[in-house]
Formats: structure tokens, sequence, C-alpha cells
């Protein structure tokens, strides 16, 4: 076999050379593949550096936690270091050039936590501290951050941040006006942090540069009003976190050194009870449930109430202003006092319209019992404004002021009341008319503080003010049988922490570290795809080496002849062959494996630069792992192995004989074209019945059956040409036309399988080609549209800190600091709200696996208003409602959430699709399903998922106001709009941006797919017309005694090359035309639909270098082969 090697030593290089070629590009896809994945994982690595697991709460707890979470030899024995922090959202300004950046990641931190990425990153902490002189605070920044405020060192920066509430905001005592909803404080910039480590710390595994702040941790809590309290905990593992997961033992750790007031709650004792409240004034119902559980354990009575504010009370024409209202359940059972009426006797059940007034609310409306009584207070709307509601009653009894009656401790302190010293200093954040207070009024607040003056049902109440934050204010507790009130609040305490567990209160380690690796894996498999992307240089390649192999086998037919013919078994022979073929294809995929390197490197080097645009980041370098040396190896020998055998079958059929004369090819009698004509007739039809229905339907929605359509006629075409190569041909007419080209075509059906191997490969891959790239994205007029991706509104916003106030209305504007001519400019705009959870941005931004994928709470104006395109709907008629936003509206039983995403964010990042549930976590620890029942097309939602707002506010209460605006305007004053509404809601970070820009930046990815197909796919082409030119060499080799007879006739030998040349043209602009043709058709609509976004000049550069280059190649083969002596073919003759 050595001897043979050396001897064939030119053809052999040249069958090494394209099994280099084949594994190089397949095993370098899967070398793009590890790459991708394993910048991933070392971004995830950068990003959160020693930190294994992290709590970051919505409530401020005490930072001593973190000391009291480390005094433990067990929790020393598995984790290294804890350090405690604040992390939130906010936006940064240059105080000089007001130069804005959004979306800026604001972290309170001490050394502690900047240890947690090592000592250069610890070095940072003393950048924080004030130097002598410096008259503001100091704030470092990391370089993503400095690059988009283009500060320097000494500048100084308004940092704006949420301020907590003492109170909901969602709720009539949560402030929301902007002093009270933003902080500012200015800072002076001391240093700059590399975008590394530290510096590109985030809680969201993506990609791009996050944008960072960092300030001491004192200087936050003090902006915050926290005192010694944070909202996050950091966490380092002294073992691997992905093989061992310690975030049990964490939480079991964080159940043991929680206290109650860690939980929000409060126990104080009052006159013969305790009195469970809450921090922010509402008892959640989870708590509640709880603590009801865990008196009837310890077998103490509870007394629950729910007490409102009333603006007024009237009857017979008299006012009672600003009472408040205590909601409970008479008869008040012992031990508890009742509510006693003026006879003696304890007040009764109430039903539902009854009320009960104490003694001086009564004499001061002058009512007896069985008048009726006018309540008028305020209500809290869907979008959270405040809006005025009546409630009537029938007065019932009048209650003497002693014992519960005079008890002020149902009322709870309210922010801006409970302080005050007199009404006329209330400050709530709602609208006070001082002008309704009266000198009586004053006396009562001075004698009896917030005791309430009315008393309703406990279920009137729930349902008149109940708030999805709670309906309950306060729990009286009364002593357990055989204990002191001091006893029974210890055991309560110490029952309700061992009932309690700290997720139900949304206090839970998540074990980022190991969630950002496994998110490293990444959404897009990127072999798959580049294999994909690949395919045609792969097969070109393969194909290529099974020509050339076979074109060296044939060059030996006479030797295999003479083999045979002296007793040679074939089976021996042909084992022979192929071993050389196997040792060629193993040298061959080993050069391969160095190419596969370089290849993978200028893939990733595209998808740093060219390609940019798919992965949004120039973090992405080669990385090599063996294993995929090793599998590329093997599966790149076995497909060239295949190839080889393939090529080599049909010659093993040739007889000795023909063998020694120096015939390679096994001649078949002509086939029949019984089958082609009916395959042709068939797909003629079902083509024709396809764009009948696509006329029906309508163009525009019928892309999928116009790509049948073109791939229809494509076999149609490829059949037909079948029927004529098989078919009976007349002789050539003299003189119609250049005879020599036209002998050129006609000699196509010499070797029909050949020629339509042939012209089909070349008409497939240009099928693709062509079809895939003029599938590129232009959005055009049609964004205007309701039924478009973008839903017809012309620009999106997002704030950092949510907004509390109506955009849409005059008196929300006028709160948000516009002023009346700017309130003016957006009287005409539609200004859609939707609540937004934070989470993983769910497109095809973020390379990253989705986990936990952002939320939208979408209003009902919206779902009313419908409008966007839908690529599929899991009820497409739902009782003739023509609105499909209004499946959101769906009630799937417990816990099922119906929900709206973009189809490919679904289908290609999330892995899910139509009909099937995504699981998720809700603000209680509860696990919730949301069920896709409707697919948007190409939409702007491709970020987020959408559930109805009123589901979102059932599973996510705290997330109070809206933080992700849709706007609809007029084109001329997009620019305009989008220039006052981030100038005057600077401080809440808003930011817009245009729906083109949005779905331009998402198509993007799209396009620059398929710029990479297109670019790969022509490649491949172009090396696939090498394998033409292969076999034209073949064709030569075959016809020497033909061709060396037409020059004894006296052709010329040019004249014979161009004959040979026109025959492989032919087939190849047979193949580019049925192929390009049957591809315009299957993407006709969106053609016609967008033109212009068709990239016509790439698709015919394309087209016409494959033919250029195979023309080229046919002639460089012609020429080689013509060269062959031809008097000894003729003698053979």
């Amino acid at each position: 076999m050595r001897q043979s090697l050396i001897h064939f030593w030119r053809i052999n290089l040249a069958v090494i050379l394209g099994a280099a070629v084949a594994t190089a590009v397949l095993t370098g896809a899967l070398l793009v593949g590890d790459s991708v994945r394993g910048s991933l994982r070392q971004l995830t690595l950068d990003r959160l550096g020693n930190i294994d697991y992290l709590l970051v709460a919505n409530e401020y707890l005490r930072e001593d936690l973190v000391f009291e979470f480390q005094d433990s030899n067990e929790f020393r024995e598995t984790f290294a270091a804890a350090a405690p922090a604040i992390i939130m959202n906010g936006t940064t300004v240059h105080a000089e050039t007001r130069t804005r950046a959004s979306h800026v990641n604001i972290l309170g931190v001490a050394e502690s936590f900047l240890a947690l990425y090592g000592a250069e990153a610890q070095a940072f902490a003393s950048l924080l501290k004030k130097e002598p002189g410096q008259i503001f605070s100091s704030v470092i920044i990391n370089q993503s951050l400095q690059n988009e405020l283009q500060a320097e060192i000494g500048a100084q920066i308004l940092v704006s941040f949420e301020k907590p509430g003492e109170v909901a905001r969602g709720t009539i005592l949560g402030s929301k006006d902007t002093e009270d909803v933003v902080e500012t404080v200015r800072l002076t910039l001391t240093g700059i942090v590399p975008n590394k480590g530290v510096g590109r710390f985030s809680l969201r595994p993506h990609q791009t540069l996050p944008l960072n702040a960092y300030v001491a941790l004192p200087i936050l809590q003090k902006a915050l009003g926290q005192g010694k309290r944070v909202n996050a905990f950091a966490v380092a593992q002294q073992s691997d976190p992905e093989s061992n997961d310690a975030s049990g033992l964490l939480q079991a750790r964080l159940r043991e050194v929680l206290k109650f007031e860690d939980l929000g709650l409060k126990l104080t004792p009052g006159a013969n009870s305790l009195i469970l409240a809450s921090k922010t004034s509402i008892l959640s119902q989870q708590v509640v449930r709880l603590a009801e559980s865990v008196a009837v354990e310890i077998g103490a009575p509870t007394l629950v109430s729910y007490t409102y504010l009333a603006n007024k009370m009237a009857a017979h024409g008299r006012l009672l202003p600003y009472s408040t209202v205590a909601a409970l359940n008479p008869p008040v059972a012992a031990p508890f006092k009742p509510l006693r009426l003026l006879n003696g006797r304890p007040a009764s059940a109430l039903a539902p319209d009854d009320i009960l007034l104490n003694q001086w609310a009564a004499a001061d409306l002058g009512v007896a019992v069985g008048d009726s009584i006018t309540m008028t207070y305020f209500a809290v709307g869907a979008r959270d404004e405040l809006f005025t509601q009546q409630a009537k009653f029938v007065l019932r009894g009048i209650v003497a002021m002693a014992g519960l009656a005079a008890d002020p401790s149902l009322t709870p302190d309210f922010p801006g009341i409970a302080d005050a010293d007199n009404m006329a200093d209330w400050d709530p954040p709602f609208a006070v008319d001082l002008r309704l207070i009266r000198p009586k009024d004053e006396a009562y607040w001075d004698a009896y503080r917030g005791t309430p003056k009315a008393f309703v049902a406990l279920e009137t109440g729930q349902r008149l003010w109940g708030s999805r934050f709670g309906n309950v204010t306060s729990i009286r507790i009364a002593p357990a049988p055989g204990m002191s009130l001091h006893q029974t609040g210890n055991l309560f305490k110490e029952k309700l922490l061992a009932a309690a567990s700290p997720e139900q209160f949304d206090l839970a380690f998540q074990p980022v570290k190991a969630q950002g690796l496994a998110s490293s894996a990444g959404a897009t498999d990127f072999s798959g795809l580049f294999v994909g992307f690949s395919l045609f240089l792969i097969v070109s390649a393969a194909l290529l080496v099974g020509l050339l192999f076979r074109l060296g086998v044939e060059q030996r037919a006479k030797e295999i002849g003479m083999l045979l013919a002296v007793g040679y078994r074939q089976k021996k022979v042909g084992g022979q062959l192929l071993a050389e073929g196997g040792f060629l294809a193993a040298v061959g995929a080993l050069v391969g494996l160095a190419g596969a390197v370089l290849y993978a490197w200028l893939m990733m080097a595209g998808l740093r630069t060219w390609w940019v645009a798919a992965v949004g980041s120039p973090f992405l370098f080669l990385h090599v792992k063996p294993l995929s040396l090793i599998t590329g190896y093997l599966i790149s020998v076995l497909v060239i192995l295949l190839s080889i055998w393939l090529a080599f079958r049909k010659m093993s059929k040739v007889s000795p004989p023909a063998l020694l004369a120096g015939v390679t090819t096994f001649v078949q009698a002509r086939k029949s074209t019984r089958k082609a004509r009916i395959v042709a007739s068939v797909s003629t039809v079902l083509a024709l019945v396809l764009v009948a229905v696509t006329l029906r339907i309508g163009v525009s929605d019928s892309a999928e059956l116009f790509f049948g359509v073109g791939a229809l006629l494509l076999t149609a075409g490829l059949a037909l040409f079948s029927v004529w190569l098989h078919g009976a041909h007349k002789p050539l007419a003299p003189g119609k036309g250049a005879g020599v080209l036209r002998m050129g075509a006609r000699n196509s059906p010499r070797n029909p399988g050949r020629s339509m191997l042939s012209a089909a490969l070349v008409a497939s891959a240009c099928f693709v080609i062509v079809a895939v790239g003029a599938n590129r994205v232009d959005f055009g007029s049609e964004l205007q549209r309701k039924d478009s991706g973008t839903g017809g509104f012309a620009l999106v916003a997002q704030a950092d800190i949510p907004l509390h106030h109506d955009l849409s209305s005059e008196a929300g504007r006028f709160a948000l600091g516009f002023s009346d001519s700017d309130s003016d400019k957006l009287k005409d705009a539609q200004i859609m709200p939707f609540r937004l959870l934070p989470g993983d941005d769910a497109s095809c931004l973020n390379l990253y696996s989705v986990e936990k994928p952002r939320i939208l709470g979408v209003p009902k104006a919206q779902r009313e208003r419908g409008g966007f395109r839908f690529q599929q709907l899991l009820q497409p008629e739902t009782n003739g409602d023509a609105n499909p936003w209004r499946l959101l509206n769906q009630d799937l039983g417990p816990d099922v959430i119906p929900a709206f995403g973009d189809y490919n964010s679904v289908l290609w990042i999330l892995h899910s699709g139509l009909g099937k549930d995504l699981l998720m976590t809700d603000a209680f620890g509860r696990q919730i399903k949301l069920r896709f029942v409707g697919l948007l097309k190409k939409s702007i939602f491709q970020s987020e998922l959408l559930i109805s707002e009123e589901n979102f506010l059932k599973h996510f209460p705290a997330r109070t106001g809206y933080s992700f605006y849709l706007i609809a305007t007029p084109p001329d004053q997009i620019e305009a709009l989008s220039g006052l509404l981030e100038k005057t809601l600077s401080d809440y970070g808003f930011d817009t941006a245009t729906t083109a820009e949005r779905l331009a930046n998402f198509q993007a990815v799209e396009n620059t797919y398929l710029s990479t197909f297109q670019t790969l796919g022509g490649l491949g082409l172009l090396l696939g017309t090498l394998g033409l030119g292969m076999i034209l060499i073949r064709n030569v080799i075959e016809r020497r005694g033909e061709l060396a007879t037409l020059r004894a006739f006296g052709f010329r030998r040019a004249t014979l090359a161009l004959m040979v040349v026109a025959e492989n043209g032919f087939l190849l602009a047979f193949g580019i035309l049925i192929g390009s043709v049957s591809a315009l058709i299957a993407v006709a609509p969106h053609v016609f639909a967008d033109a212009g976004g068709v990239p016509w000049v790439s698709l015919l550069s394309t087209l016409t270098a494959v033919f250029l280059v195979g023309m080229l190649a046919s002639v460089v083969a012609v020429s080689s082969a013509l060269r062959i002596p031809l008097l000894p073919a003729l003698r053979a003759e």
C-alpha cells in the first residue's frame, strides 16, 4: 500500500487536502460551540468572582445578620466568607455636562464585598473613602459607565435611585410624589474600575457589559434612611458550587438567625392583649393565615381588624371629616373587651350595610339608630391612582367611648398622620382639605388620636378597602391558657418563626454561580448552528473527496482489471483500495484538526467583528476542547469513508475486460421517464393548488405556503430535467446557432445520472441560499400599522424607577413635574403603561439560557385595544372574539396563568411552544405555570413574556408602579416627544427608543445569521463547483476515444474544450437558474412586501461568483484533461 500511495501521490495529496477541508469545517463548527460556551462560562466566573450564593430581598434586613450568619462552626466548615451589600437599579448624571446613563447597577459595598473579587478589587475600598477637603462623598464607576458619562476623576456625579417607602405605594397611604420616591445624591468620582471582576458584576447573565456605580455602604444606607440595614448578602463557598449545592444549608442557617422583626412584623403589648402589626401598616394574607394557625396551635384567642380612613361621613346635611373606620366582627368574645352600646349591651353581628358610630360621632352627625349614613373614601384604581368612592350604611347602634371602642391602637401608625400633633399638621400622601377640619375635630384628635369613630363588619371593610397587599391591619392575640401576656408573646414569636419559611417572605439564597454556569451552556447551540451554516462546505468537501478518490481509482482502471483478470477476488482488490482511502481519510482528517482550530478562530473573530450583531459582545474567544477534536475527527473520517465507499461502489460493477479496456463506468439501459413525469405532474398540480389557497387567504398571510410552492416547483423542474436527460433526442440541425455550444449542452444526457446529480446539487444549494438570504427583514412603513410588530406604537420606554402617576392624565403629568405647555404636547399621544418584573432578557440578544425571563403585566386598556401580529394562537376563535389579547383574561385554574411570548423567543430561547407551560416561582415562594396561549410574530416583546395585569398583581404584589411604556404618536412628533419625556423624567431614569430601533436590534441578529449562512453556504457552493470540475475531468477521461475521433476529423483542441466546458456550463447555469427562480417564488410574499430589504446585490454577487468559479474550474479541468495524448485512445477505438 505504501508504494501505491507514493506512486499516486498527486491525486492522494488532493484527497488528503479535501479530507482536511471537510474535517476543518466540521470540527471547527464544534469548536465554535465550545468557544461560545467557554467564553460565556468565563464571563460568568469573572462577573461573580467568588460569589457563589446571593440573597437579594425586596425589604431591607439587619446588616448584623451577616455576622450572626458566620458565627457557626457548620457555616465556617462549608463557606469561606459572607458580605452585606445594597444592590439596586438607578440612573447617573454627569453634573456638569448633564450626560445621563440609565439602567445602572447602584452598589453599596463594604471592603468585605470587594474582597470576594480578590486583593485587587479589595484595594478599591480605599477609593470610596472621603479624602480631607473633599466636599461630597465618593463614588467609583466601571469603565463602561465612564465611557457613557465621559466623566473624569474629580467630576461630580448625580446618582438617583428609588427610596424605600414606609407603606406600599400601591395603597392609599403610599406616597407617590417624586421627592418621596426618588432620592438623588451628589458624589465625587474618585476611581474607575476596569470592566472585569467586580467591574463586571451584574445580577443578570448577559454577555454585554453592565453599567456599575459603587458607593460606600454607610453612605448609601444614610441616603436611603435605612441605618444599618441592607437588601443583599453574598456568600462564597469553599468547595465547587456546581458539584456541591449548599443553598439548603444557607437557608437553614438563615432560618436560625432570623428574628421576628426581620420578617417585617411587630408584636406590641396592649391593654389586655398583644397586637400583631406590620411595619408597612398592612399584614399580608399569608402572614394572617400563618398567625392565626400559630394562635390556634398555642390556644390563644384572636381578634382580626382592618382600619381605614374615611374622607367624610355625612347624614342629615351634616359632615364629619377625616375619620378612621375599623372593620371587625362583633360580638367581640372574651377575653377581649366588647363593643358596648350606650345601653350597656354588647354590639351584635353586623350585616354588610350596617355601621356602628361611637358616641362622639353620632352626636356630631345628629343621627339615631336606623338613619342612613353616606361614607366617602379614597379607593385605589387599577393604575394605583386614587379616586373617590361612596358607600351607604344604616346605623345599627351607637357605642360607648370605652373599652375597645376607645382603643387608639386599632389604627396603625399611618405615616404623615400618626406623628402629627394636630390634624392641621397631617401630611399624608393624598390631598387633605384643611378647610373641613373644625376645632371639635382637633379636640377629638387631642383626646383620642386615631381612635375609630365608626365600625363595620370585617367582610365589608375588606370588600371596600382591601388591596393586593392584604386586608388586615392588626391581629389582637389574647394570652394563652395558663400564660402571661409576655409568655404568650415569646411563645407566639417562637412558633411563628418555626412555622414560617424564609421563602414565604421572598428571602432565598440563590446559587447564582451554579445558575450562571448552567446558563453559559447557552440558549443557542452554536455547534449545531455553525454545522448548519457550514453544511454546504462540509458536503461539498466530502463529495470532492469522493470524486477525487474515484478519479484516482479510474486512473488505475487497467491495473485493477489486470488484478481481477489474473484471479484476485474483487473483495480483496476493493478492500485494498478502501484501505488506501481510509488511510488518506485518517491523515487528511488529522491535518484538518489544525485547520479546525484556525477555522474556529476565524469564526470567533467574525462573531466579534463582522457578525457582532448576532452576539452583541466582543468578549468571545477561542476555546479548544479535546473531546470536540476527537468527536470531529471521528465523524469526519466516517463521513469521508462513506463518500469514498459511495464513489467506489459503482465502479465495482464494471467487468474486468471493460476495466482492461479503460472503461470505468457501468452503463445501464436507458431508464423509463414515467416516474419522473409523475413527480413533475404531481408537484405542478400541488403547487397550483397552493397558489389558489394563497390567493384565497391573502399573500401576506401565506409565507409558509409560498415556500411550499417554491419547493414543489424546484422538484417539478428537476423532474422535467430528468425526463429530458433520459429521453430520446433528435439530431442537431445544422446552421442553427452556435453548434459547438449546442453540442456541449446536448452531451449532458450522455450520463444522465451524473448530470442530474450535478444540476440537482447546484439547484438545491442555490434554492436554500437564495431563499434564506432573501428572507432578511428590513421593517418599513408597516411599522405604523396596528397589526405590525410594533402594534402601531412609535416609542418604547423603560424607567429605572417605576412611575406611580398616570402619564395619560393631565393630573398625573402635573404630579410628575411636566409644565402646562409640555403636558399639552403629550395630550394627543396614546401612552400604554405596563408593570415590569425584572428578569433575564429572553430575546436572541442574550446568549445565555434563560431561567427567569422578564414579565410584563398587560393593562386592561391594551387587552381591549389589541393589535400586533400573532404567529400562533391556542384558541384562534374565541366565541367569535377577533381580539386575541382577551385570551389573557382566561381562568386556567389555580396557579396557571395564560401568557403571550414572541414566537422566536419562546421557540429558540426558552425552548417551549404554544400550549406548553413555563414553571416560575412567585413572590410567595409558590410555583406557578405560565401557559403560552398566544405567540406574537416578530414583535417588540421579544425580551419579555406577557400576562394580564391582574395576574401580575396577584402573584407579584410588591411590584408597584409602571416601568415599561409604549407610546403611539405621529412620526413627525417622535423625536420631540422622546426628548421631552427623557428630560422631564430623567430622575426616574426614563429611557426612550423608537419601536423601529428595538425591532431592528432584534432583527439584526436574524439578519446576521442569514448573512453568515449566505457567506458560508456560498463558500460551500463554490467548493462544490470545484467538484463539477472533477466530474468534468472524469467525463474527458471516459470520452478519450470520442474526443480523439473528433480531433482526427479536424476539430481543434480549443473547439473540443469549448464543447466540454459548454456541457458543464449548461448544467451549472440550469442548476443556478432553477434553484434561484424557485427560491424567489418561495419567498414571494416577503419580496413583495419588502423588496428593499432583500440583499439583491449580495445574492447576485454570490450566484455570479459561483458561476464564474465553476466555469473557471471547468476551463482548468478541461485544459488539464485534454493534455492527455489522444492517439493511444484513438488506436484503442
